[in-house]
Protein backbone atom coordinates (compact mmCIF):
# COMPACT_ATOMS: atom_id res chain seq x y z
CA UNK A 1 0.00 0.00 0.00
CA UNK A 2 1.34 3.71 -0.63
CA UNK A 3 2.13 6.21 1.82
CA UNK A 4 -0.17 8.98 2.15
CA UNK A 5 1.58 11.86 0.77
CA UNK A 6 0.25 15.10 2.45
CA UNK A 7 2.14 18.14 0.88
CA UNK A 8 -1.14 18.24 -1.97
CA UNK A 9 -3.95 18.74 1.36
CA UNK A 10 -0.88 21.34 2.91
CA UNK A 11 -1.31 22.72 -0.43
CA UNK A 12 -4.56 23.19 -0.32
CA UNK A 13 -4.46 24.33 3.13
CA UNK A 14 -2.23 27.01 2.76
CA UNK A 15 -3.85 28.58 -0.79
CA UNK A 16 -7.28 27.85 -0.77
CA UNK A 17 -7.81 28.13 3.39
CA UNK A 18 -9.39 24.98 3.35
CA UNK A 19 -8.70 21.71 5.32
CA UNK A 20 -9.87 19.04 3.20
CA UNK A 21 -9.01 16.45 6.11
CA UNK A 22 -12.36 17.72 7.81
CA UNK A 23 -14.07 15.92 5.27
CA UNK A 24 -15.68 12.31 6.95
CA UNK A 25 -17.28 11.38 3.25
CA UNK A 26 -20.51 11.82 4.22
CA UNK A 27 -21.13 12.60 0.28
CA UNK A 28 -23.53 16.09 0.83
CA UNK A 29 -21.29 17.78 -1.49
CA UNK A 30 -21.98 15.48 -4.08
CA UNK A 31 -25.13 14.98 -3.86
CA UNK A 32 -26.26 18.54 -4.25
CA UNK A 33 -24.05 18.68 -7.14
CA UNK A 34 -25.35 19.06 -10.28
CA UNK A 35 -22.72 18.38 -12.70
CA UNK A 36 -21.37 14.84 -10.29
CA UNK A 37 -23.54 12.66 -12.73
CA UNK A 38 -21.63 13.91 -15.69
CA UNK A 39 -18.13 13.06 -14.60
CA UNK A 40 -16.07 10.29 -13.52
CA UNK A 41 -15.43 11.74 -10.14
CA UNK A 42 -17.34 13.15 -8.30
CA UNK A 43 -16.44 16.32 -5.33
CA UNK A 44 -16.16 13.67 -2.49
CA UNK A 45 -14.05 11.58 -4.32
CA UNK A 46 -11.93 14.17 -4.99
CA UNK A 47 -11.67 15.34 -1.62
CA UNK A 48 -10.74 11.67 -1.14
CA UNK A 49 -7.86 12.00 -3.14
CA UNK A 50 -6.30 15.56 -2.22
CA UNK A 51 -6.56 13.94 1.48
CA UNK A 52 -4.42 11.12 -0.59
CA UNK A 53 -2.63 13.21 -2.30
CA UNK A 54 -2.90 11.63 -5.62
CA UNK A 55 -2.75 14.37 -7.65
CA UNK A 56 -2.72 12.75 -10.59
CA UNK A 57 -6.19 10.74 -10.27
CA UNK A 58 -7.25 14.26 -9.86
CA UNK A 59 -5.93 16.06 -12.86
CA UNK A 60 -6.70 12.69 -15.41
CA UNK A 61 -10.29 13.15 -14.88
CA UNK A 62 -12.45 16.05 -16.13
CA UNK A 63 -14.73 16.91 -13.03
CA UNK A 64 -12.90 19.95 -12.02
CA UNK A 65 -13.30 21.19 -15.69
CA UNK A 66 -16.80 20.57 -15.18
CA UNK A 67 -17.38 22.15 -12.14
CA UNK A 68 -19.42 25.22 -12.36
CA UNK A 69 -18.24 26.55 -8.99
CA UNK A 70 -22.01 26.90 -7.79
CA UNK A 71 -20.73 26.75 -4.05
CA UNK A 72 -23.75 24.41 -3.51
CA UNK A 73 -21.16 21.48 -2.38
CA UNK A 74 -19.67 24.20 0.14
CA UNK A 75 -22.73 25.42 1.21
CA UNK A 76 -24.04 21.81 1.89
CA UNK A 77 -20.81 20.66 3.80
CA UNK A 78 -21.33 20.22 7.50
CA UNK A 79 -17.52 20.28 7.91
CA UNK A 80 -17.45 23.44 6.63
CA UNK A 81 -14.83 22.81 3.90
CA UNK A 82 -14.68 25.38 1.03
CA UNK A 83 -14.86 22.56 -1.81
CA UNK A 84 -15.46 24.86 -4.51
CA UNK A 85 -11.66 26.65 -3.24
CA UNK A 86 -10.60 22.98 -3.63
CA UNK A 87 -11.89 22.75 -7.17
CA UNK A 88 -10.28 25.87 -7.67
CA UNK A 89 -6.54 25.06 -6.31
CA UNK A 90 -6.74 21.80 -8.44
CA UNK A 91 -7.24 24.01 -11.65
CA UNK A 92 -4.74 26.27 -10.54
CA UNK A 93 -2.27 23.56 -9.74
CA UNK A 94 -3.31 22.04 -13.65
CA UNK A 95 -2.42 25.21 -15.36
CA UNK A 96 1.04 25.96 -13.11
CA UNK A 97 1.99 21.89 -14.32
CA UNK A 98 1.09 22.29 -17.40
CA UNK A 99 -1.50 19.75 -17.29
CA UNK A 100 -4.65 21.01 -18.83
CA UNK A 101 -5.89 18.28 -20.92
CA UNK A 102 -6.28 19.32 -24.78
CA UNK A 103 -9.73 18.43 -24.94
CA UNK A 104 -10.80 19.35 -20.99
CA UNK A 105 -14.30 20.92 -20.95
CA UNK A 106 -14.17 24.47 -20.42
CA UNK A 107 -10.45 24.63 -19.49
CA UNK A 108 -9.72 27.94 -21.48
CA UNK A 109 -12.58 29.61 -20.03
CA UNK A 110 -11.03 31.14 -16.97
CA UNK A 111 -8.97 32.58 -19.70
CA UNK A 112 -11.38 33.96 -21.35
CA UNK A 113 -13.60 35.33 -18.34
CA UNK A 114 -10.16 37.52 -18.02
CA UNK A 115 -9.94 39.07 -21.54
CA UNK A 116 -13.88 39.98 -21.83
CA UNK A 117 -13.67 41.43 -18.47
CA UNK A 118 -10.27 43.36 -19.56
CA UNK A 119 -12.21 44.22 -22.96
CA UNK A 120 -15.31 44.95 -21.48
CA UNK A 121 -14.96 46.04 -17.92
CA UNK A 122 -17.45 42.84 -17.40
CA UNK A 123 -18.29 39.49 -18.68
CA UNK A 124 -20.14 39.47 -21.84
CA UNK A 125 -21.44 35.72 -21.79
CA UNK A 126 -22.35 35.70 -25.75
CA UNK A 127 -18.46 35.89 -26.16
CA UNK A 128 -17.55 33.52 -23.96
CA UNK A 129 -19.57 31.00 -24.88
CA UNK A 130 -18.37 31.73 -28.83
CA UNK A 131 -15.14 31.68 -28.00
CA UNK A 132 -15.16 28.57 -25.51
CA UNK A 133 -17.65 26.78 -28.84
CA UNK A 134 -14.85 27.93 -31.57
CA UNK A 135 -11.80 26.20 -29.56
CA UNK A 136 -13.99 22.72 -29.43
CA UNK A 137 -15.38 22.98 -33.21
CA UNK A 138 -17.38 19.28 -32.62
CA UNK A 139 -19.40 21.19 -30.29
CA UNK A 140 -20.19 24.33 -32.15
CA UNK A 141 -24.07 23.28 -32.93
CA UNK A 142 -24.74 21.90 -29.09
CA UNK A 143 -26.46 24.67 -27.70
CA UNK A 144 -27.75 26.57 -30.54
CA UNK A 145 -31.25 25.71 -29.89
CA UNK A 146 -31.18 26.40 -26.19
CA UNK A 147 -29.47 29.38 -27.54
CA UNK A 148 -32.35 31.57 -29.92
CA UNK A 149 -34.99 30.36 -27.17
CA UNK A 150 -33.31 32.25 -24.82
CA UNK A 151 -32.62 35.13 -27.24
CA UNK A 152 -36.47 34.84 -27.67
CA UNK A 153 -37.85 35.45 -24.37
CA UNK A 154 -35.34 38.17 -24.17
CA UNK A 155 -32.25 36.17 -21.56
CA UNK A 156 -29.67 36.93 -24.01
CA UNK A 157 -28.40 40.58 -24.88
CA UNK A 158 -26.69 39.94 -27.98
CA UNK A 159 -24.79 43.45 -27.82
CA UNK A 160 -22.32 43.76 -25.02
CA UNK A 161 -22.78 46.47 -22.34
CA UNK A 162 -19.76 48.07 -20.97
CA UNK A 163 -19.09 47.60 -17.27
CA UNK A 164 -16.86 50.14 -14.87
CA UNK A 165 -13.63 49.76 -17.25
CA UNK A 166 -11.44 51.97 -14.11
CA UNK A 167 -12.88 49.80 -11.47
CA UNK A 168 -11.63 46.25 -13.78
CA UNK A 169 -8.20 47.91 -14.26
CA UNK A 170 -7.79 48.15 -10.57
CA UNK A 171 -9.17 44.53 -9.57
CA UNK A 172 -6.62 43.59 -12.13
CA UNK A 173 -3.94 45.69 -10.66
CA UNK A 174 -4.49 44.13 -7.17
CA UNK A 175 -4.28 40.63 -8.94
CA UNK A 176 -0.94 41.28 -10.73
CA UNK A 177 0.03 42.55 -6.94
CA UNK A 178 -0.96 39.55 -5.02
CA UNK A 179 0.71 37.35 -7.89
CA UNK A 180 3.52 39.40 -7.29
CA UNK A 181 3.82 38.54 -3.72
CA UNK A 182 3.45 34.92 -4.15
CA UNK A 183 6.43 34.53 -6.51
Amino acid sequence: MAAIDTALAARVSAEAGTNAYKCYQCKKCSTGCPVAGFAELHPAQIIRLVQLGDLDSVLDGDFIWLCTGCETCTTRCPQGIDIAAVMDEMRIIARQTKRVKKDAPFANILDLNLKSMKRWGRLYEVELLMLDKLTRPSSLMDDVGMGIKMFAKGKINPLPTVGDRTQMKRMLAEIEKIKGERS
